[in-house]
């Protein structure tokens, strides 16, 4: 797309994939790999699975609800070079939403795409869990912040990534480093950890709920339920060691060098 033709974008639809052969969804494939390093991203081929298993799978007491969200300008959305942004994830049933990945493209950056993209996702899940009975008390995330030594670009880029987790309505839990697989490695035990920020936003539980023992059950469930790490391994208690007292806090708050940090 031509930067001339942002100005002429006015509305940003969102739809479900549900054919790995579209254009649309091989678009979305590469942008995957452009928006995401090879340390953080599984392989395409499982979201793909999840996309061809979707049309015929409902939500399920125990089994992942997952969905590929994908975003264009109206009227061009069998454009692949108009692809605007992608969204995956899946309600856990017992648990709460689980937002995997987000991405956008470089031109439509600070159109509000990010925006519609999480309040879609967000909207979808609220549906499945309807369709089991159940609440959804939250939707939580994961985000890659930079080293300290990192370049004034990658921390303004997570500064205006912070700012968007804010803008729709998540919250940082602060004191977590949470230690996940390095996917870039095929040996997960001499692999070294990616540590990643969590948010959360609050769906069907108040904020004064998420209290420091229970930010801890829900740091624990993700690991459990989408990393199958147990207390005892190397991540879990990494990630929860002895002392761990989280604690949530705006999410732009996370955008700051811990070395620029006010307490």
């Amino acid at each position: 797309m031509l930067l001339q033709d942002r100005v002429e974008v006015k509305k940003v639809v969102v739809w479900e994939a549900f054919d790995v052969t579209d254009p649309m969804t091989r678009a979305a494939a590469n942008l995957y790999e452009k928006t995401l390093t090879p340390d953080e991203r599984i392989p395409w081929m499982w979201i793909e699975q999840s996309v061809q298993e979707r049309p015929k799978s409902k939500p399920r007491p125990g089994g992942w609800s997952r969905h590929l969200l994908l975003a264009a300008p109206e009227g061009k959305q069998d454009d692949p070079e108009s692809l605007a942004g992608y969204v995956y994830g899946a309600l856990l049933p017992g648990y709460g939403g689980y937002l995997c990945y987000v991405g956008v493209a470089d031109w439509a950056r600070r159109m509000g795409v990010g925006s519609r993209l999480y309040d879609q996702f967000f909207k979808v899940l609220r549906v499945d869990a309807g369709e089991l009975g159940e609440a959804l008390p939250f939707v939580i995330w994961e985000s890659h912040r930079p080293d300290e030594s990192a370049t004034a670009s990658d921390w303004d880029n997570w500064t205006a990534r912070t700012r968007l987790f804010d803008r729709v309505g998540g919250l940082w839990i602060e004191g977590v480093d949470f230690l996940s697989p390095n996917f870039a490695f095929d040996d997960e035990e001499e692999a070294p950890p990616v540590p990643l920020q969590l948010f959360v936003k609050p769906m069907d539980l108040p904020e004064s709920a998420f209290t420091s023992d229970r930010l801890r059950e829900v740091v624990g469930g993700l690991h459990e339920r989408v990393y199958q790490n147990e207390p005892g391994s190397r991540m879990f208690d990494g990630t929860l060691p002895p002392g761990c007292d989280p604690r949530l806090r705006a999410a732009r708050t996370a955008g700051a060098k811990k070395s620029e940090r006010v307490i």
